[in-house]
């Protein structure tokens, strides 16, 4: 019956084709709204670009690219002989104090001298003019000694330039990680241009980046977790970090970066890997 019924009216039957047709699309489009998976990649928490405010030639390169860096450790030293010397003469400088001995014991003769003329004058032994002199020989002395400690505060401060000037010529790593890239070897220079010694990049965290579609932004906030996929199984859970708060024109997007450990370095910077949301 009903095949006749359909013989007998086939726009009918093309009507509730499309029609079924459209259920199921609609079904598969709510499914893949509700379950969709965006492709993004990991990098490294923080990246730098380590240089130097020193110029001058490399004499030493401490590490190579893969090395893994603790926070102050040495990467790499300038050519510092001219530094060296000129510390050497700060530090000699620094501690010649026969100026400020000569001027203190000056001082204290004289300090000395000018309490027994006052007390002979109090008793008549010594005169007006005696005394004045007296004053005047220890004011004297009293702004050589000034002088004198002055000069070796300059000193002291010269020596800790020449301290300072001499550890710049070593280059400290600011931060723990690894050395993604060399940019200069020994024999090099370094100028103001060019200041670049390596690049330090920290991969015991990792960043994952995601555009989102704008209708779904409103879905991430700072501090929620997401199951994070890559290509191999392995699967981690992020936290976001950041959500940006301008969406690109183009694509309708809006950046996401989420942040998750990686102790162990079980991943690398640069993978694959699917958020669900």
């Amino acid at each position: 019956m009903f095949t006749n019924q359909f013989q007998q009216s086939p726009k009918t039957f093309k009507q509730m084709l499309l029609i079924a047709a459209g259920l199921c699309l609609t079904f598969f489009t709510f499914a893949a709204v509700s379950q969709a998976q965006i492709e993004g990649f990991t990098k490294p928490f923080r990246s730098i670009d380590l240089s130097s405010d020193e110029a001058g030639a490399i004499a030493e390169m401490l590490v190579d690219e893969g090395f893994d860096v603790e926070k102050g450790q040495v990467v790499a030293r300038l050519d510092d002989r001219l530094q060296k010397i000129q510390l050497e003469i700060a530090t000699e400088m620094a501690k010649a104090t026969s100026q400020l001995d000569a001027a203190r014991k000056t001082l204290e003769k004289r300090r000395m001298i000018s309490q027994r003329l006052q007390g002979m004058q109090a008793n008549g032994h010594a005169s007006e003019s005696e005394l004045i002199r007296s004053e005047m020989e220890l004011s004297i002395a009293e702004a050589k000694y000034n002088a004198a400690r002055e000069e070796a505060a300059v000193r002291s401060i010269e020596q800790q330039r020449a301290e300072i000037q001499f550890s710049r010529r070593s280059i400290q790593a600011p931060m723990s990680g690894v050395i993604s890239k060399v940019h200069r070897r020994e024999g090099e220079f370094l100028s103001p241009l060019r200041p670049e010694v390596v690049t330090i990049i920290q991969v015991d965290r990792l960043l994952s980046t995601f555009n989102i579609p704008v209708s779904q932004a409103n879905e991430f906030r700072v501090g929620k977790e997401f199951e994070l996929k890559f290509e191999n199984g392995k699967t981690v859970v992020a936290t976001v970090q950041t959500v940006s708060v301008s969406t690109d024109a183009q694509s309708q997007t809006v950046e996401v970066k989420l942040v998750f450990e990686n102790h162990g370095n079980h991943f690398r910077s640069g993978e694959i890997c699917t958020l669900n949301i």
